[in-house]
């Protein structure tokens, strides 16, 4: 489902918990809840924030879309593509945000919204840090169409896989969504409607493992040390369905084992989305159902799972669609309650804090200027709930 660009390309990079044990694995019927926690802007007026991930010392990585830019060709589902060298990898603390590796590829819709580009990140060994851009080159224009260096900077950095030093020094690990992109060209009839297609979407840095999920090939992947890819799993939809699943998270649980959520599950009404759980070796089982449109996932220190709804009323990119979104937590024995209801608006990325409280890229498709005087009005947001 990559055709959706400006809404499978939202991510989130989750950090592992300290806790151990087996999850119980709820199921749709489990009980639900509403609670209201504390709710603070830690950050605003950012261009389409994405993944979110833990930093050493204290703050969080961010990885920031973008606005654009100026340039712009048909094409895209605003019907024009604007392209531009406005993304960028970021620290966020209480100093401020410190733009890190700024300068990259961002492609949007006019005005900026629901950009592509820099889509997650994840703390890595030492001071470095992980940095995913979404999509592949596939979808770069030809010679000539734009100019030559944001086709440059286009091709080599959309679905690739970076290693960050905190200096800004950047490593070219991989280009994933290439790769991607060339195994769903030979196995057409997986997504006969969609591939070939590639839109890597989240990465998570474990164990000494580089895990990439793909939300427009549908498979989790590990990145290999000399930057090839194995393809660990493919996430079917039912027959019948409408869409593919759409994969757009992926965490490391307490019991050891990779928790996968679904921006769609093969429908865009609410309550389709399922979250995987994956052991490298065997085939993956379904862990929890009923969730509507996951764009970040992970595990927080309580050892509760957690989950960004982007659209709680079902995806729908239509100019008056519903931005009202939520997280949802999924305690050990399957009880859910609602974090972010009538606070969170097209919300993406989520982090768990060292004090208990989470992180969450909130107005996730808006530029730094806002989607308007009433929705987003300071643009993206990182926010902290608890």
């Amino acid at each position: 489902m990559g055709r959706l660009r400006n809404l499978s390309g939202i991510s989130t990079i989750v950090a592992l918990v300290a806790t151990v044990g087996v999850i119980t694995a709820p199921t749709a019927g489990a009980s639900t809840g509403s609670h209201r926690e504390g709710f603070t802007v830690v950050a605003d007026h950012l261009g389409n924030p994405r993944g979110l991930s833990p930093a050493p010392g204290g703050g969080l990585y961010l990885a920031e879309a973008g606005s654009g830019g100026t340039v712009c060709v048909p094409g895209g589902p605003a019907g024009q593509t604007c392209i531009g060298l406005t993304g960028s990898f970021d620290r966020v603390s209480s100093n401020g945000v410190e733009r890190i590796v700024t300068g990259l590829i961002s492609a949007s819709g006019p005005g900026g919204v629901g950009a592509e580009g820099p889509v997650s990140v994840s703390r890595g060994p030492d001071h470095k840090f992980y940095g995913l851009f979404g999509l592949s080159s596939h979808e770069v224009p030809p010679a000539g169409a734009i100019p030559a260096d944001l086709r440059a900077a286009a091709l080599a950095q959309l679905g690739h896989l970076w290693l960050i030093h905190r200096n800004g020094s950047v490593r070219d690990v991989s280009d994933v969504g290439d790769q991607n992109w060339t195994w769903t060209s030979t196995r057409i009839n997986l997504a006969p409607n969609d591939f070939p297609d590639a839109n890597p979407n989240n990465v998570l840095y474990s164990d000494g493992h580089r895990y990439v999920v793909d939300a427009g090939a549908n498979i989790l992947t590990e990145v290999k040390r000399n930057g090839t890819v194995k393809v660990l799993t493919f996430f079917p939809v039912p027959a019948g369905s409408q869409s593919d699943s759409v994969p757009t998270c992926v965490t490391r649980g307490p019991d050891g084992a990779l928790y996968v959520g679904e921006l769609l599950g093969g429908f865009h009404t609410p309550g389709h989305a399922r979250i995987w759980r994956v052991v490298p070796g065997q085939a993956p089982t379904v862990w929890a159902t009923g969730l509507t449109t996951v764009q970040g996932c992970g595990f927080g220190r309580d050892g509760a799972f957690y989950a960004t709804e982007f659209q709680t009323a079902g995806l729908d990119e239509s100019p008056g669609a519903n931005p009202a979104g939520d997280v949802v937590r999924i305690d050990r024995h399957g009880h859910r309650t609602h974090l972010g209801v009538g606070k969170l608006f097209f919300p993406s990325g989520f982090a768990p804090g060292p004090d208990g409280a989470i992180y969450v890229s909130n107005c996730s498709i808006a530029p730094a200027t806002g989607m308007g005087p009433q929705l987003c009005p300071t643009g993206g947001q990182v926010v902290r709930i608890g």
